[in-house]
């Protein structure tokens, strides 16, 4: 698959129950695409704190200076991300 040409930010969950976690996120190794994961159910992603705040905080940058989600201080206990291939090497 190819990357969008846009940055793109993927919020997905292993434990959706309906889409495939592995159909949800993006190509990794590009340097304008993450992928962040969630604990949350296909209909309570729209509901699910955790998601608000990652898409929230997305939504908000200029997209001309674009930057990787931060996962500093609290938020590492949250979040998962991977920015790295080896890193989704299980979901191809």
């Amino acid at each position: 698959r190819r990357p969008p040409p846009v940055p793109t930010t993927s919020i997905y969950s292993r434990t959706d129950g309906i889409v495939a976690w592995e159909c949800s996120i993006n190509p990794p190794g590009h340097p304008h695409t993450e992928n962040i994961e969630v604990r949350a159910s296909h209909l309570g992603m729209g509901m699910n704190p955790l998601a608000l705040y990652a898409i929230a905080d997305r939504l908000r940058q200029d997209p001309a200076h674009w930057r990787r989600f931060d996962v500093a201080g609290a938020r590492r206990w949250f979040f998962k991300v991977a920015h790295q291939p080896h890193a989704l090497v299980d979901a191809y």
